[in-house]
């Protein structure tokens, strides 16, 4: 699927124009489409495996979604100001089985979240029940401080269990660099589209996706991720998240 918007106000537009996905009469895909396409709120020049921004502004996703018998896609803009959208979408046969799945994508904004001066506070991305593999996420940041803010670790909670099996060191670990580095990057399953917030007021997006190492889960799925940040601030804090789902199942 490729996307091109146009409007007055880009960075509004990428957020308040909206990707809705029913697959097979369940609702599965709810994002603004800048943070769906891992772009978040501002377009710069990047290429993963699952997706990328080119040069012109043009959002590109290759995630396979299958359905059975019927997929609808509606995109709404939430703004007053208009905002004209350019869409494609390839489609072709699927042999739909038992062990096929939904993809689905999932956003939230924690708005304004006060973080605590050298302190981590969890922070949840998605809880999800159901079956199914976990397949990455895109981590949108407008960090308020001259402090970097993505000390804190990952906890992945694989159905059910008291303590995580998936812990790490640090965001920007998680995320494919070390030492807050602010330049852009791009890799298959790693990305820095925009790094300026990292030792800044300003903003920050994050890509990571999966491949070999996604991760299965048979009854659910939580992942949270400390917001630890060296400054006493406020941040806008937006994780999307990706997976694949055996039908039926849901999330937060």
């Amino acid at each position: 699927m490729s996307c091109k918007l146009d409007a007055e106000d880009m960075t509004s537009a990428l957020r308040s124009t909206v990707l809705e996905m029913t697959f097979d009469g369940e609702r599965t895909i709810w994002a603004p489409l800048g943070d769906f396409f891992g772009a978040g709120a501002e377009l710069a020049a990047c290429k993963t495996w699952y997706n990328a921004v080119t040069e012109d502004g043009t959002m590109f996703c290759y995630w396979v979604m299958p359905f059975a018998k019927d997929a609808q896609l509606v995109i709404t803009n939430l703004a007053a100001a208009p905002v004209k959208v350019q869409l494609q979408a390839a489609a072709k046969d699927y042999a739909w089985n038992e062990k096929s799945m939904h993809f689905h994508a999932a956003w939230r904004l924690y708005h304004k979240a006060k973080t605590v001066r050298a302190g981590g506070i969890d922070t949840n991305y998605v809880t999800i029940t159901g079956a199914g593999k976990y397949m990455g996420d895109t981590l949108s940041i407008y960090n308020g401080a001259d402090a970097w803010w993505g000390e804190g670790d990952e906890k992945i909670y694989v159905d059910g269990e008291t303590f995580p099996s998936h812990i790490g060191t640090g965001t920007e670990d998680y995320y494919g660099y070390a030492w807050c580095h602010p330049n852009t990057f791009y890799a298959p399953f790693h990305a820095q589209p925009v790094g300026i917030g990292n030792l800044h007021p300003g903003y920050s997006v994050n890509n990571r996706f999966r491949s070999l190492d996604a991760i299965p889960f048979h009854k659910s799925l939580k992942f949270d991720m400390e917001l630890w940040h060296w400054a006493g601030t406020v941040v806008n804090y937006a994780p999307t998240t990706y997976w694949y789902a055996a039908p039926g199942a849901a999330c937060n």
